[in-house]
């Protein structure tokens, strides 16, 4: 078995799957990044499911042929990523995590500060792409997408009393459009734009008139996907979306005007 460090090409096999490491090109990274990058290409490559044990602190060491040091940054940079999770004591070490929504949007959130974001900037943003998903679900929504989106509705119905059932019934609803619409990169995305906007951190509050109306215009989106409607569920959620944003222009105007701050969501 050949070993040359990160730059090799290795074979090693764990939980009974081949893990190949790629040659890499000659460029100034960072070797944390390499090796973090080597990581995840073999996670992909081997198509391991979250909860998967990857190897040891003391194989990966001798893998890459790093310091402790090294190896520890790219472990501690994809876990922050929700990349993989670090499990103590015996039997623990680094296992695939899964990474989603709200790990990309505490990433957005880091970004869109240092360029001094509004808060109102993502509304406008929701404003111009949640419609067009809504479209693409009513072409593409499968009966098991068709499902999530019912379920979702009727939950916040049930739950008209409680705010923080609401509050995550309301999250299911729109991620489960956007996965509806096929298209990976929309789900993430509205996921977690839709996280940056809760306002919830910020004081923003949905009284209980206001989530009745927030669920009789998700019903409405609903049934337009559901009749594959896609000209109808384009128009509801630019309807619902746009009175979302009148809504925070309204009573929390100093909200919507607020520069997004990273801490808020990044939680």
């Amino acid at each position: 078995m050949k070993k040359d460090g990160i730059d090799g090409d290795v074979e090693r096999s764990t939980s009974s799957r081949a893990f190949t490491t790629r040659a890499k090109p000659a460029r100034a990274h960072k070797a944390a990044m390499v090796i973090a990058q080597e990581i995840v290409h073999k996670i992909s490559l081997n198509d391991l499911p979250p909860g998967t044990k990857l190897p040891t602190e003391r194989e990966m060491l001798e893998e890459y042929g790093v310091g402790r040091g090294t190896l520890r940054e790219s472990l501690r940079f994809l876990e922050m990523n929700g990349v993989i999770t670090m499990k103590p004591g015996p039997g623990g070490g680094p296992f695939t995590g899964q990474p989603d929504a709200r790990d990309l949007a505490g990433t957005l959130a880091l970004f869109l500060q240092l360029n001094g974001t509004p808060f109102r900037s993502i509304v406008e943003v929701r404003l111009h792409i949640e419609p067009t998903i809504a479209r693409l679900a009513a072409l593409h929504a499968t009966p098991e997408g068709l499902e999530e989106i019912r379920q979702s509705v009727e939950q916040m119905r049930l739950n008209l009393d409680n705010e923080d059932t609401f509050l995550e019934s309301n999250e299911r609803f729109h991620h489960a459009v956007a996965r509806a619409s096929a298209n990976v990169v929309f789900a993430l995305l509205i996921g977690s734009l839709h996280w940056i906007t809760d306002g919830s951190p910020l004081g923003v509050d949905y009284p209980e008139g206001r989530r009745d109306a927030v669920v009789d215009a998700h019903e409405v989106v609903y049934k337009a996907i559901a009749e594959g409607d896609g000209d109808k569920a384009e128009a509801a959620m630019a309807h619902h979306i746009g009175e979302f944003g009148r809504y925070l222009d309204r009573y929390y105007s100093s909200v919507y005007d607020s520069k997004l701050s990273w801490s808020d969501i990044a939680t």
